[in-house]
């Protein structure tokens, strides 16, 4: 045993790794299940650099050496395989027995091969009471993704792997693929029926969400009424058949905005008449929930603008650097009352004082620009309508306004800013922690009707995830949905992308 652990540790110090048939030549190691690498791993030439082509357990079985195409080695545990093999759990993706967990230390691996090419790897088992158990089978392309984060490297000059903390997501590759855009943008444009069908047109959509953070959907037609609570449905079951259900607001019956051209507008947010600055959505809710922003017109043709808050950043920070690095670190207030629904979720009219509506506080204070992990520019907090009282240190009032009315300035800046003409039945979708946007301008005498829809990141991510799970599932059916679900995003992405 002694010698077969030194063996073992110079694997890490870059030694040549055992053969498997020297890994099972001692009394205290299992014997392993092990053929020919030619004959069942298939040729060098054929070989995908995910299969199996060698393996071992040691240890008593506590242990499996497992070494793939690509040259690469991992000792894991053995309790770790089984626990985390497909068999654990049902078809609810739920595991089967919670009191699996109490047992899974008393099994032994008895034997280990690979089969179909390498392309899997049957794992035989002995339980310390039970005595033998049936083998499993693990997908080879799952367990070379998974060994990084959980075995041992054995191979030489492996590198460091990173333990997985945090969900992650399978959309952090693309932000290092956004381009920043001025007002000569080319909108993409996506069609509804394809999108409601095609699960490529879907990836295409959400990773240019990320990459230019605008697009605008066509198709979507017009909705059967302009009332209230029928106006939006179009936009509603749009994106429940492409994402998912919109955020559901605190009181109103709907799960959008809906907002009509009257002589009486609801609010502020609500009146054609008063020109809005250039903002995104969201402010005054902590967190900003808001991710991705459907604006669906139901009624009327205009023409509305947008800009790139990420171009504009990028902008200041060259030109204005001072000002830049406050726009970074200094927290502004966002907050308002909303008194605009009644208990039983109908819009009321604030102004009569004879209204009861069902009022809620809001409240977010944060910096304008806000970074991810990596230090990438991640969100965009931006509305001057909405903006509240805020409690700047004195030292850094003065300064702050001037780096703050110099952003203001550059969200309105013909350069930056991309007009659009928006037809009725069409849908226009924003990144709205990235993108900017305000008060589409209504032809005289035109009656106008949108409704605004609301999606979390979360629910974004995991969207692509599944999207992703899908397109990885058509190009390799052996790689199912068993194998692709229930993992870290930090692993799947080592199948998938």
């Amino acid at each position: 045993m002694a010698a077969l652990l030194r063996r073992g540790r110079g694997l890490l110090r870059g030694a040549a790794a055992p053969s498997a048939a020297r890994l099972t030549s001692t009394s205290t190691v299992q014997p392993t299940l092990k053929a020919m690498p030619g004959v069942l791993a298939g040729t060098p030439s054929t070989r995908s650099p995910h299969a199996v082509v060698d393996c071992a357990s040691i240890n008593g079985g506590k242990q499996l050496i497992v070494e793939f195409a690509d040259n690469t080695r991992y000792e894991m545990h053995a309790s770790w395989l089984k626990d985390s093999n497909p068999a654990r759990a049902g078809a609810d993706y739920y595991r089967t027995c919670a009191e699996d967990v109490w047992s899974v230390r008393k099994y032994r691996i008895s034997g280990a091969e690979p089969q179909g090419g390498g392309e899997q790897l049957s794992v035989a088992y002995e339980h310390a009471e039970a005595g033998p158990a049936e083998p499993e089978v693990f997908s080879a392309r799952w367990l070379h993704a998974m060994a990084p984060f959980v075995g041992r490297a054995l191979h030489p000059e492996a590198p460091r792997v990173p333990a997985v903390r945090e969900t992650g997501s399978l959309m952090d590759h693309l932000m290092d693929s956004r381009k920043p855009w001025d007002a000569q943008v080319d909108m993409p444009k996506f069609d509804s029926k394809l999108l409601e069908t095609d699960i490529d047109a879907q990836v295409e959509f959400y990773e240019c969400m990320i990459k230019t953070g605008v697009a605008m959907i066509t198709g979507i037609g017009k909705p059967d009424s302009l009332e209230f609570e029928l106006g939006g449905l179009p936009m509603e079951n749009h994106v429940r058949k492409i994402l998912g259900k919109c955020n559901q607001h605190p009181v109103r019956t709907t799960r959008y905005s809906y907002i009509r051209k009257t002589e009486k507008p609801q609010s502020g947010d609500y009146d054609h008449s008063n020109p809005l600055c250039m903002h995104t959505d969201h402010t005054v809710y902590h967190g900003t929930p808001g991710f991705l922003q459907f604006l669906y017109q139901a009624e009327g043709d205009v023409r509305s603008k947008v800009c790139d808050g990420l171009a504009i950043a990028e902008y200041v920070k060259e030109h204005h650097p001072e000002a830049y690095e406050l726009l970074t670190k200094v927290h502004i207030t966002h907050s308002s009352r909303n008194n605009l629904y009644t208990r039983e979720g109908q819009p009321i009219d604030p102004t009569d004082p004879n209204s009861k509506g069902d009022a809620f506080e809001l409240v977010h204070t944060h910096p304008i620009l806000g970074f991810d992990e990596k230090g990438r520019l991640d969100k965009v907090v931006q509305s001057e309508t909405k903006r509240g009282v805020c409690a700047l240190p004195y030292a850094m009032y003065e300064p702050f306004m001037e780096a703050y009315v110099l952003w203001s300035q550059l969200v309105e800046d013909p350069r930056f800013v991309h007009h659009f003409d928006w037809p009725e039945g069409t849908m226009v979708v924003t990144n709205n922690w990235r993108v900017l946007h305000g008060r589409a301008a209504v032809p005289p005498g035109m009656s106008r009707a949108v409704a605004i829809g609301y999606v979390n990141r979360n629910t974004v991510e995991n969207r692509y995830r599944l999207l992703r799970q899908y397109q990885a599932e058509r190009a390799d059916p052996s790689l199912d949905h068993r194998w692709l679900t229930r993992v870290p995003n930090q692993a799947l992405e080592r199948m998938v992308l």
